[in-house]
C-alpha cells in the first residue's frame, strides 16, 4: 500500500486533513492507510514541508509582529513568537502556551531528538496543548529535581511524563527536589543510579524547553513553592539576583551567578545547559520582564514564546 500511494499531492491533503481536521490519530491514520505510523508521522511532516499545512498566529496584531522582529534582531534569537494579550491574564498565559505548542509541533520536533524540559505553568500549559505524536528514536529527560507534591501539576517529572507519552518517547526523571540543603547532599543523590543516568542523559541534548521565573520573592517560584523563604527571596535579589532558570539564579545580564545557593540545585550543570544547541524559553506576563530580559541579555535562550505587554516591556528597557 505504501508504494501505490507514493505520496501523490491529493494523498497528502487527504492524510493532512484526517490529522489536523478530523482530530484522528497517527495510529488511526495508519491503520486506515494500511501504513506504519512512522510514515504517517513522515507524511505530515512533508506536507508541512510543501507548504499543504500551514500553523498560524491568526490573530498577531501589527504590533506583535513588529515586537517580535525588534527581539530577535536585538537579541540574536533563532524565533519568537509574540501573541497578542486578552484582557484576562489567565486567558493570555492559555492563548500563549497554545502558539508555543503549535510552534513546537510544527517547526521543532523531529526525529532522533532529545529534548529536555525544566517546569512551570507555562510549559505545563504547551505541553498539555501539543497534539500526539509519535517521532522516531527520541527520548525525554527531566532537567532538574522536583517542586514537590504541592505543585505536582506543573512540576519538572511530571511535565516530562506528559511529553513523553504525547510524543510516544522514554522519559528520564530526576527524582529529587531541586534544591537541597548541602552541597554533599546534592553530591550525594547525583551519584544516585537513576538521577545519574538522567544527568548524563542531559550532557548530550538537543533542546531544552525552560520556563523563567523572577527572583522577586512575590513572583519567584521556588518562593511560591516554599524552597525558600520570602526573606531569602529579597537577600538573594538585593545580592543581584534578577531570575532563576533550572533552579539557578542569573544576574541583570543574565550571568549564572556564583552563590551557594545556586551549588546546591539539583539538576543540569550549567556549562551543559549552555551548551544545548536549542534553548526555547516560554514565559508570559509582565512581571517576569526583567527576568526574561536579564536571560536574553546573557543568551541563556535562543527562541523566545511570551505575550505582546510582555515583550513591549521587555523591549523599553535599555540595553
Amino acid at each position: 500500500m505504501e508504494a501505490i500511494l507514493n505520496k501523490s499531492f491529493d494523498f497528502l491533503v487527504s492524510v493532512a486533513k484526517h490529522y489536523y481536521v478530523d482530530s484522528m490519530s497517527q495510529s488511526e491514520i495508519a491503520k486506515l492507510y494500511k501504513l506504519s505510523r512512522p510514515t504517517v508521522a513522515n507524511i505530515l511532516k512533508e506536507c508541512h514541508e510543501k507548504g499543504i499545512v500551514e500553523i498560524r498566529i491568526n490573530d498577531l496584531s501589527p504590533l506583535s509582529t513588529e515586537a517580535g522582529k525588534i527581539l530577535m534582531n536585538r537579541f540574536g534569537l533563532q524565533n519568537v513568537c509574540v501573541v497578542s494579550n486578552e484582557a484576562d491574564y489567565t486567558l493570555t498565559l492559555y492563548k500563549t502556551c497554545q502558539e508555543a505548542a503549535a510552534f513546537l509541533a510544527s517547526s521543532v520536533f523531529c526525529d532522533d531528538m532529545r529534548i529536555g524540559i525544566s517546569w512551570g505553568t507555562a510549559l505545563y500549559h504547551t505541553i498539555r496543548q501539543l497534539p500526539k505524536c509519535g517521532y522516531i528514536n527520541c527520548e525525554v529527560v527531566q532537567l532538574m529535581g522536583g517542586l514537590g507534591a504541592s505543585a505536582l501539576y506543573y512540576d519538572g517529572s511530571e511535565l516530562a511524563h506528559i511529553l513523553a507519552e504525547k510524543i510516544s518517547a522514554p522519559y528520564y526523571p530526576v527524582l529529587s527536589p531541586v534544591l537541597v540543603k548541602t552541597k554533599e547532599l546534592k553530591d550525594a543523590l547525583l551519584n544516585e543510579p537513576g538521577i545519574r543516568e538522567s544527568m548524563e542523559k542531559s550532557k548530550s541534548l538537543d533542546l531544552a524547553l525552560v520556563g523563567l521565573s523572577p527572583d522577586k520573592p512575590d513572583d519567584s517560584s521556588l518562593v511560591k513553592a516554599g524552597f525558600l523563604s520570602a526573606e531569602e527571596g529579597l537577600q538573594l535579589a538585593g545580592a543581584g539576583a534578577f531570575g532563576h532558570l533550572c533552579g539557578y539564579h542569573y544576574d541583570v545580564e543574565g550571568r549564572f551567578m556564583d552563590i551557594a545557593i545556586n551549588e546546591r540545585v539539583v539538576g543540569i550543570d550549567v556549562h551543559d545547559y549552555l551548551r544545548i544547541k536549542r534553548r526555547i524559553g516560554i514565559a508570559c506576563g509582565k512581571q517576569k520582564a526583567r527576568a526574561i530580559y536579564s536571560a536574553l541579555k546573557g543568551q541563556l535562550i535562543t527562541d523566545l514564546v511570551t505575550d505582546e505587554l510582555t515583550a513591549l516591556q521587555i523591549i523599553s528597557f535599555n540595553n
